[in-house]
């Protein structure tokens, strides 16, 4: 028993559960390389002929088979978690992430059609299943967002949103 313990406490198991089994862990890694791509490789043709691969895989395999968009040029904090894995998500690439933030399935973080501004999410928030967060709004920290929620205003620190479109429901921060 012991060793079975240890084993499911190595940090591959944990990536397994924190990323909703193997299809989260693969597209988060490709999601990494890609984020190192766009935005820290330096040599141009290299850096182009990169890029260019990791569109054709992120097309034909992380968004057909997987159906999720996570696009590299996003930006994603620590600890990212996804209960049930990446099924459904969609991210728009000028999104914001913080740390330890859950996102579960069929989620959409979307910008408006007028700006290239996309949601801000800060640390510790959690976004039910089936939600949609729309424009230039920002989720402030522990906040709450419900199970097919519509948002389109920013959610204050420790709150509750729920409904379509989103109301505040509570503006509490539990410890």
């Amino acid at each position: 028993m012991g060793i079975l313990v240890r084993l499911f406490r190595l940090p591959i198991f944990r990536a397994f559960s924190q990323f909703g089994g193997l299809q989260g862990v693969i597209v988060m890694v490709f999601y990494q390389i890609g984020h190192f791509i766009f935005f820290k490789l330096r040599l141009p043709v290299i850096r182009q002929l990169c890029w260019a691969m990791y569109r054709l895989i992120e097309l034909f395999f992380i968004r057909l088979i997987f159906d999720c968009e996570i696009p590299a040029q996003c930006h994603i904090g620590k600890g990212l978690h996804l209960p049930h894995g990446p099924k459904g998500i969609v991210i728009n690439p000028y999104a914001k992430i913080g740390n330890n933030v859950t996102i579960f399935h069929y989620v959409t973080l979307g910008q408006n059609k007028q700006a290239k501004t996309a949601p801000i999410i800060e640390q510790d928030v959690i976004i039910g299943a089936g939600a949609k967060l729309l424009g230039n709004i920002t989720i402030a920290k522990a906040a709450k967002i419900g199970a097919n929620a519509v948002v389109l205003q920013n959610i204050p620190s420790g709150a509750t949103a729920v409904g379509i479109p989103a109301q505040i429901k509570s503006n509490k921060i539990r410890t």
